[in-house]
């Protein structure tokens, strides 16, 4: 087209810049949109739209923001799908108030909400733990004549699920069924785990053969919710109960617990049978294959099999599935993090990490001058500053007297560091802490 001396107008810079965008070829688009300026032409709504939603997607939050005043500024009237994308946009970054502050201002300006703009704005009341609210906006959706599809439902029984009213999940599932639509994996575990966490397990034992006779196959995800029940059950009976769903549930990982081998001299047996695992499983994203880890980890430890559970530890540190856990923030400063972690797995990876510091100490002659444990409040914290991985990290460090202190009133990091640290390392038990 330009070989022919024809100059690109606005429409063929937009339609350029929608279709790099929606391929993820944000760069590329982002250019075409300066060659656009630079060439003399003004955006319109629709290329603002396109642009906003680029930067938002790529994470640049405050650009996007920037741009829709400048869209405003420049007496562009922002469309629906632009405060779609603004609203979505805000509600990803978790900035609800200002997800709902843009709703309203939609809603001022003369637009009414469609399905998009119902849907996103459910998610954020939820989250808000608005969820009456969250149910005024279903009805309002359903008068205006908006049919709710399979995500809407899924969302009311995902939120009233992590709000601990099962009954209300229970209900809005059944609610979906009637409507002749059928759930989806994710919809289903988020009432597994509803029922899981207040132990009704002949409710989650129907659920479970639910999913199967709706020709639904139970995920990593589902798996991972039914063996960290099976740690935390409360009695032989409830654990019995447990294996019986993580068998029913049919999943590979079951058959890999089972056929875990019992740890050989150097435990390089059970390390190859995790590293087999975890390479059938490569298509799993990282969080899934994260959260599965660590329910096997916390599994082990609490049942005793602390060498097992240290060696499902370092494959995974081999395979990148915790690729944030240890990091070195400058020369011979590290960090390492557990606070995504259960309990029992934090232990695990703070012993075999400590234990990696000593070794690599031995070897190479260079010592690290700090070590900062941070544990967070911990993702089963039930309420704030009570959080059962800083508990037990705690009380590893006092049992091996490891010699650390807080910094600026942060009671959630430990941090050992200097002179007393290295001759702490050089201390045999390090080794096998996660033994003792």
């Amino acid at each position: 087209m330009q070989a022919a001396g024809c100059e690109p107008d606005r429409v063929t810079y937009c339609t350029l810049i929608d279709i790099h965008a929606k391929a993820g070829f944000l760069d590329v688009a982002m250019d075409m949109y300066k060659r656009m300026q630079a060439a003399g032409l003004s955006p319109d709504t629709f290329t603002y739209s396109v642009i906003i939603n680029c930067l938002g997607k790529a994470g640049h939050l405050p650009a996007a923001h920037k741009l829709f005043c400048e869209m405003v500024d420049q007496g562009c009237v922002p469309n629906l799908v632009t405060y779609n994308i603004m609203i979505a946009l805000q509600a990803k970054a978790r900035n609800y108030e200002s997800a709902l502050k843009l709703y309203r201002d939609m809603q001022n300006a003369g637009f009414e909400p469609d399905k998009v703009s119902y849907s996103i704005v459910m998610e954020v009341l939820g989250h808000c733990g608005y969820l009456d609210e969250a149910e005024a906006i279903f009805s309002e959706m359903t008068r205006k004549n908006w049919v709710p599809d399979e995500p809407v439902y899924g969302l009311l029984v995902d939120m009233w699920g992590k709000a601990g009213n099962v009954k209300k999940a229970w209900e809005w599932y059944q609610a979906m069924l009637h409507a002749g639509l059928r759930p989806n994996v994710p919809t289903c575990n988020s009432l597994l785990s509803a029922f899981l966490r207040v132990h009704q397990l002949s409710d989650a034992y129907n659920l479970l053969h639910g999913m199967l006779t709706l020709g639904l196959k139970p995920s990593l995800q589902t798996y991972t919710l039914l063996l960290s029940c099976c740690t935390e059950a409360r009695s032989p009976y409830d654990m019995g109960f447990c294996h019986e769903l993580m068998s029913v549930s049919g999943h590979p990982a079951h058959m890999f617990l089972l056929s875990l081998p019992s740890a050989g001299p150097d435990g390089q047996n059970v390390r190859d049978h995790v590293s087999k695992f975890l390479d059938m499983m490569h298509s799993e994203d990282r969080e899934s294959k994260r959260g599965l880890v660590d329910a096997v980890v916390d599994f082990l430890h609490k049942s005793g099999l602390k060498e097992e559970a240290g060696s499902v530890w370092e494959v995974a540190v081999q395979k990148n599935v915790y690729p944030d856990a240890v990091k070195e923030k400058s020369s011979c400063y590290w960090l390492i993090n557990l606070h995504v972690m259960s309990d029992g797995t934090a232990v695990i990876a703070l012993s075999r990490t400590l234990a990696w510091f000593r070794k690599n100490m031995l070897m190479s002659g260079v010592t690290p001058s700090r070590i900062d444990i941070v544990t967070g409040w911990g993702r089963r914290s039930r309420v704030t500053g009570s959080s059962l991985v800083r508990q037990a990290v705690q009380e590893l460090l006092h049992m091996f007297s490891f010699p650390f202190f807080t910094e600026n009133g942060n009671s959630g990091c430990f941090v050992g560091s200097g002179e007393p640290l290295n001759r702490w390392l050089l201390q045999s038990y390090v080794e096998r802490m996660h033994l003792l």
